[in-house]
């Protein structure tokens, strides 16, 4: 039987077309969640994923829009959410530049700004959209912030990744603390080596990070999705300004250790 925890709450999912986002939505609507799916590029895979959705009893509605192009469309998703389906409960901040990898010397400004554009400015707006919303409604809501074991380790290449997602975590303390008057909290899911569709185009090793992660296997974007529902119910109400490493021990092993 679904459970029915999230039963009649509204939650808006960025970056919902794949990989996490699509795991996340799932989880949600299992839980009992109507959802706003937002995508950017991977229209098919979001007509399947709202499909599925539909087909659990939920209210489903679609809305694309490059983040890059004007991070102010997240403010605009979290609107038409209750212009659409009439209030929202839930954010989940996902969508984000993941890929765009180059040494720091020769970084383009043009890519470090999109980056935080999309992974920064536009969670940002859309937190404080939801926000508005959440506090007129007097309900209070549940915002969850996608980070990064990036914001804690970093890499060769990932200057504009890690420094955004650095900046998700300051957001996520600084709006839980800005929020938890109105019953808002607001916390943060720092994704470890998780396998997504993304990383079949890659140069990944993925024995090595198996090698590199105490629990002894990568991670599934199920994994993910379990912490943001749990941070989503009203379980997790005394729990704000936090991040959470989904990542199987992978930030706590001494690199040194074979």
């Amino acid at each position: 039987m679904p459970d029915s925890g999230l039963m009649a709450r509204v939650a808006v999912v960025t970056g919902a077309g794949t990989g996490l986002g699509g795991a996340i939505s799932r989880a949600l609507a299992e839980s009992g969640a109507d959802l706003l799916l937002h995508y950017r590029s991977s229209a098919a895979s979001i007509e399947d994923l709202a499909a599925e959705c539909r087909a659990m009893g939920r209210r489903v509605e679609i809305e694309r829009a490059d983040f890059a192009a004007d991070p102010g469309l997240a403010a605009a998703i979290v609107d038409a959410a209750v212009e659409r389906l009439g209030r929202i409960d839930i954010l989940v901040n996902n969508a984000a530049v993941t890929t765009k990898m180059a040494p720091f010397e020769t970084l383009a400004r043009e890519v470090f700004e999109e980056t935080l554009a999309v992974n920064v400015t536009a969670p940002f707006l859309a937190t404080q959209a939801a926000a508005r919303h959440m506090i007129a409604a007097g309900r209070g809501g549940r915002i969850v912030n996608i980070g990064s074991v990036h914001a804690r380790v970093s890499a060769p290449g990932a200057a504009a990744y890690e420094a955004s997602k650095g900046g998700i975590l300051a957001l996520t303390a600084a709006s839980a603390v800005a929020l938890g008057q109105y019953g808002i909290t607001v916390n943060c899911v720092a994704p470890g080596a998780i396998i997504v569709e993304r990383y079949a185009d890659l140069d990944w090793d993925e024995a090595w990070f198996v090698s590199r992660t105490p629990v002894g296997r990568n991670g599934r974007p199920e994994d993910i999705a379990a912490t943001v529902r749990f941070l989503a119910g009203d379980d997790a109400g005394f729990i704000t300004g936090e991040t959470i490493y989904v990542d199987g021990g992978m930030t706590r092993r001494m690199s040194l250790v074979k």
